[in-house]
């Protein structure tokens, strides 16, 4: 009677016993919802949701008990087997059938959901392989352009304003090809499965370098950006322990962000502490707003900077953060100032170094 019910509907399959059922639900094309009977011989109806259960395949398919047993004890065993209902005998098919149609338009909503979602898993993969590809021409081609700019860089006849300006080119050129590399690593730090390989890295030469091609171009502000090594031995200057390519990202991104903000013809300061772990501040004229504070190193955050992302603070904070290290934000307003305080593990070897 049941089956006849709904068969001009949907896909009906039956069975006379608890066997045939399971296997029934266990197979490679199970079915969306199953309305069983509690009393069974060999096998009863709250054995086989409880066997329903314990397979991967039928775990989640839900259940309607339709039985003669209308008891409290009853219910409470069938909705601890996560029964979704209860249709007592003597059935009513016309409730019967509005329950069924009503949860089958549910389910018929629930597959729309994850066939959905597939297909959008699916094109973020598409979409990875692309970038992945176009970043692989990109690097290939940047790779050809620091060799071009090597190869005119051993020309005898450069003057040393050539020279400089070649120099500049290269490190722009590799700056570009390292935020490729980055990218890749960034979204690793995102999804927790980036493995940190920290190696010594001469963060006085770092910071030296970032400066001179800020400096390069932010010269239309007239800026003063300075580096300076608050070092107790000239000697033994000290090595951060981390990844070089997240460190140039990290300052760049930070000591960046300083010159944008700073007005024109003001100083920008960056100092190296020589302590344990390392402390590098860069400070400028000017407070964050006191209304972005609180979500300064938040993705999207940004103010007042036309075309800006609110990506730079973020990834320097997720980059410290992956080399054990930390950034942090004190604001002035009294003297009108923001500092950025960044702190990186030393390396071991630092005073065995001469």
């Amino acid at each position: 009677m049941l089956s006849h019910l709904f068969k001009d509907k949907y896909r009906v399959r039956t069975a006379q016993s608890g066997e045939k059922a399971l296997r029934i639900c266990q197979a490679n094309d199970p079915p969306d919802l199953v309305l069983l009977d509690i009393m069974m011989p060999i096998m009863d109806g709250f054995e086989v949701a409880r066997r329903m259960r314990e397979h991967p395949t039928s775990a989640s398919i839900p259940v309607i008990f339709v039985t003669a047993m209308t008891g409290e004890n009853t219910r409470l065993a069938g909705l601890a087997l996560g029964a979704i209902d209860f249709v007592s005998k003597p059935i009513d098919p016309d409730v019967l059938t509005l329950r069924v149609c009503n949860f089958m338009r549910y389910v018929g909503l629930h597959k729309q959901l994850q066939n959905d979602y597939d297909n959008m898993l699916e094109m973020s993969r598409l979409r990875e392989h692309v970038e992945r590809m176009s970043q692989h021409d990109m690097k290939g081609s940047l790779a050809s352009v620091i060799g071009l700019i090597q190869e005119l860089a051993d020309v005898d006849a450069m003057n040393l304003k050539q020279q400089e300006l070649l120099q500049l080119a290269e490190d722009t050129a590799l700056q570009v090809l390292n935020m490729i590399n980055l990218s890749q690593e960034l979204f690793k730090i995102e999804t927790g499965r980036f493995t940190l390989d920290a190696k010594p890295i001469k963060i006085d030469d770092l910071l030296s370098r970032i400066a001179q091609i800020t400096r390069t171009r932010f010269a239309d502000k007239d800026l003063s950006i300075t580096v300076n090594f608050a070092l107790s031995n000239d000697a033994n200057k000290p090595l951060a322990c981390g990844d070089a390519m997240f460190c140039y990202s990290l300052f760049q991104n930070l000591i960046n962000n300083a010159c944008e903000a700073a007005p024109n013809k003001s100083q920008v300061l960056i100092t190296l502490n020589d302590e344990t772990p390392l402390r590098i501040l860069i400070k400028n004229t000017g407070a964050v707003p006191a209304e972005i504070r609180e979500t300064f190193f938040n993705k999207f955050v940004t103010q007042g900077k036309q075309g800006g992302t609110g990506i730079g603070t973020y990834s320097a904070k997720l980059l410290a953060e992956a080399q054990n290290g930390t950034v942090a934000l004190e604001v002035s307003d009294l003297t009108n100032e923001t500092t950025l305080i960044v702190s990186l593990p030393r390396n071991d070897s630092t005073l065995l170094r001469h």
